[in-house]
């Protein structure tokens, strides 16, 4: 993702971060990458889903309840994951924190 990587070279370059312009952009910087995160996400679970429930690849002229049940069952499951990983780096993170 270069837009994280602009970013963050930006920061290292210890560039004056009293300066409102630069601090602006990398407040847009940050909005986009979030974009691009959440955007990302939507396309992992829609193939990720999309294969598991549609096994003959096919979509149907009309969602049954079996499909409408599966799909549900499968985003929610995976924002479950995602939503534990991020709150388990998070109390990684803080231990670490505590640690240094």
């Amino acid at each position: 993702m270069w837009v994280l990587s602009v970013a963050d070279t930006i920061r290292d370059m210890g560039t004056d971060s009293s300066d409102p312009q630069l601090n602006r952009f990398l407040h847009q910087l940050q909005a986009e990458t979030q974009r691009q995160k959440f955007t990302e996400q939507v396309h992992t679970l829609t193939n990720r889903c999309w294969d598991l429930c549609f096994t003959d690849y096919r979509p149907p002229s009309k969602l049954d309840g079996k499909t409408q049940t599966c799909l549900s069952n499968c985003v929610n499951r995976m924002i479950d994951a995602s939503n534990f990983m991020v709150e388990h780096l998070q109390k990684m993170e803080t231990a670490t924190n505590r640690v240094s």
